[in-house]
């Protein structure tokens, strides 16, 4: 019986080791895999990550010093994955000449075109929303060091870039804000760059660029150049599928409230990605209704990337 006793705790002995020697499975939410396209690597959907190294190309042979970096989805059932070229963060730089930066502020724009919906609102209305937006950021504790300013939108001019390259516009001068609300575009747009489905789901989403390669204040984060958002006018268009989730002022679902897309898309802007649920947050990827305080979660995140500012 001794020697009985003694081989089977052998056994468990063994069984033991082999066992911590096994690799532990990891959760498949717990990190976005890097994947391979052939124009080179990034995480997100392999189509969309194609799409913007394709841009990148076309910026290096114009002899440009910006890149695409990432892209992120808002949208409305299906969440979607957000596509990034590089897993270093990037952060906007104080007085960054590059970009015609205001001091230590960050500015923005609400460009004069494309403002009114196709759900009925008015420029004043979707204008008054995404300020309101603006302000509540600005407004909030952890962003205490850096103040978020509205510039005016120059009169006749192109604000925006990202749309030349699907075709919906010219090469405009990105260099009036930091952050471009580039209003309300059409549903093969959001196909365009989302891919199958993309018109029909994509509420709104915010791209950013960065300038090539570089870390001016050596933060160990890429400097961010500029960031653009655009909203989807498939919402609400009476002759579309998504004609009963019109954009509205402070509407309850099935509709779309500006004010709560605006706050998203611009937490992107302001460096959040997307988090939850749970718990419930204004940076959670896929709409929920109304939503304009930022939750704890929110707050926590600005203050992980503004409590240093301007410092490194």
């Amino acid at each position: 019986m001794k020697i009985s006793a003694l081989f089977i705790s052998l056994l468990l002995i063994v069984a033991v080791i082999i066992s911590c020697g096994k690799e532990q499975p990891t959760s498949p939410q717990a990190t976005t895999p890097e994947v391979t396209t052939s124009f080179g690597q990034g995480t997100g959907d392999p189509a969309v990550l194609a799409k913007l190294h394709a841009i990148n190309d076309q910026l290096e042979a114009q002899g440009l010093d910006i890149r695409v970096e990432a892209i992120e989805f808002f949208t409305i059932g299906g969440g979607r994955p957000s596509a990034r070229i590089h897993q270093q963060p990037f952060r906007w730089v104080p007085n960054d000449g590059r970009r015609a930066a205001q001091g230590e502020d960050i500015t923005y724009l609400i460009d004069d075109e494309n403002e009114t919906t196709a759900s009925g609102l008015s420029a004043a209305q979707t204008r008054n929303a995404i300020n309101t937006a603006m302000d509540t950021w600005n407004n909030d504790k952890a962003l205490k060091k850096v103040d978020l300013v509205k510039r005016p939108t120059a009169g006749g001019i192109d604000h925006t870039i990202f749309d030349s390259f699907f075709g919906f516009g010219g090469y405009g001068e990105w260099w009036h804000a930091d952050i471009v609300n580039a209003g309300w575009w059409p549903r093969a747009y959001f196909e365009a760059v989302g891919g199958p489905g993309g018109g029909r789901g994509i509420l709104a989403f915010s791209v950013t660029f960065t300038f090539t390669g570089t870390d001016a204040n050596g933060d160990n984060y890429s400097d961010t150049a500029l960031n653009e958002v655009y909203y989807n006018d498939t919402f609400g268009d009476p002759g579309d599928d998504r004609a009963g989730n019109p954009w509205g002022i402070d509407i309850a679902l099935p509709g779309i409230d500006v004010e709560t897309v605006g706050l998203h898309e611009n937490g992107h802007s302001l460096e959040l990605g997307h988090f939850g649920p749970p718990p419930d947050a204004v940076m959670n990827p896929v709409y929920a209704g109304p939503r304009h305080t930022p939750f704890p979660i929110d707050q926590a995140g600005m203050n992980a990337v503004w409590s240093s500012w301007p410092n490194p």
